[in-house]
């Protein structure tokens, strides 16, 4: 008998459990449904007719006659070739609704470009924790674009790093999932950041029975600034169709690596001399500068002489390129104006690298009226190489003396360490 009895309990606790669970579902209802901000009769079964590309927007309105907990809304297309890999559902967070009230949730669902020219099933379902589900389908019937293009794939080569001072080779494949065939096509690719960009156009990219088309791109030529600095860019590709009133736009991360002798440097040694000559009006002056790449990669350095009308000045080299740990001299001419003014004068040198000034020298010149001898120009030349040359020399032991020092300073703290 009590066995009987407690059997006959669980089965009414079972059926108060079902009834309530009914309860929970039946009293919430699908009060109204728009898409795209159109009103769907979908009592009536209304077909909704929609474009391939296509994003709805969905709005559901619920409205709950006793209070409804923890309820979730999902839409759904299903029937695609490709579902796999493009996502055509949405669904919402959990939420309650409060008895006697409506609330309305948002969906979005995009149609890809690649469905066909047939119906499907827009199927939206609202389920509780527990419970039936209620649903409701939407057809849609889906039609091709009247002017539909997109960027299927953008190759970059050698890839999507690239040093500055060489190019990206960009070839674009372009899809007409529309319904006419598109002409005169204008494809650019483009880094705004750096101020680049290639164009190129393309004639005729065809459609077949509302099918998806390919057409490529002419390959196009990104140059890099050599000077660029390093970093992650923008690259954007955009597709003008449709007499160019329509545009596509595609937008991806690629990096360029700095090109290490076009960028500053804190690793250059200079030496000039000598910092002051007497000259005599109309004749010239020489003076030397001695460059020395300290560093460990190659450097370009560029060199600007400047005077006023007292003199003209002439650079050996205005470009220099220096390999890690080379040297080089360049020698600075300075002529002075037959009718310069007697007294000091100056000429600024200028060094740079990668538009970025690095060092200002300024040579001294003390004019007298007296000529200089023309002799001692080429003695004052070699004499000047020499000096600069053992001022570098000297430079470069000082730089391995602490170099070493700060060796042992570390071999020593490890041996300190293990001790």
């Amino acid at each position: 008998m009590r066995k009987l009895l407690s059997l006959i309990a669980v089965l009414v606790v079972s059926m108060l459990s079902l009834v309530s669970a009914l309860d929970e579902t039946t009293d919430l209802a699908v009060d109204s449904i728009e898409i795209n901000d159109n009103q769907i009769d979908f009592v009536n079964g209304e077909v909704l007719s929609v474009e391939e590309g296509q994003t709805l927007d969905i709005e559901v309105g619920l409205k709950a006659n006793a209070g409804a907990e923890n309820i979730e809304v999902e839409a759904e297309i299903s029937g695609y070739e490709y579902s796999d890999y493009e996502n055509l559902e949405d669904s919402t967070n959990l939420f309650d609704i409060a008895a006697s009230t409506t609330k309305y949730v948002n969906l979005e669902v995009a149609l890809p470009t690649k469905l066909e020219k047939s119906e499907y099933w827009l199927r939206l379902r609202i389920m509780g924790k527990t419970g039936a589900v209620i649903q409701k389908d939407i057809k849609l019937a889906v039609e091709p674009s009247r002017h539909g293009l997109d960027i299927a794939d953008v190759v970059l080569s050698p890839g999507n790093s690239q040093k500055a001072g060489k190019s990206f080779l960009a070839t674009v494949l372009l899809e007409n999932f529309g319904d006419k065939t598109e002409k005169d096509v204008k494809v650019t690719v483009a880094i705004p950041a750096l101020g680049v960009s290639a164009t190129e156009f393309v004639d005729v990219i065809e459609t077949d029975n509302n099918n998806v088309e390919y057409e490529d791109v002419p390959e196009m030529f990104l140059p890099l600034p050599a000077n660029a600095q390093g970093g992650e860019y923008d690259l954007v590709v955009t597709a003008k169709y449709d007499n160019l009133m329509e545009t596509v736009t595609q937008t991806m991360k690629v990096s360029v690596v700095a090109n290490e002798m076009f960028q500053t440097s804190d690793k250059l040694v200079l030496a000039y001399g000598p910092e002051s000559q007497t000259v005599a009006a109309g004749s010239k002056a020489t003076y030397a500068i001695a460059l020395t790449n300290a560093g460990a990669s190659s450097k370009a350095y560029m060199l600007e002489a400047v005077a006023g009308d007292w003199a003209k000045v002439a650079l050996s080299e205005s470009l220099v390129v220096l390999e890690a740990g080379k040297n080089k001299v360049v020698y600075v001419d300075v002529t002075v104006a037959s009718n310069a003014p007697v007294g000091e004068h100056a000429a600024s040198v200028v060094v740079k690298s990668n538009d970025n000034v690095l060092e200002t020298l300024n040579l001294k010149a003390n004019v007298v009226a007296a000529s200089a001898p023309v002799a001692q120009e080429f003695s004052l030349r070699n004499g000047l190489e020499v000096a600069l040359i053992i001022l570098v020399v000297l430079l470069v032991i000082i730089g391995l003396i602490v170099g070493f020092s700060r060796l042992k300073k570390d071999e020593d703290e490890e041996e300190k360490t293990y001790y």
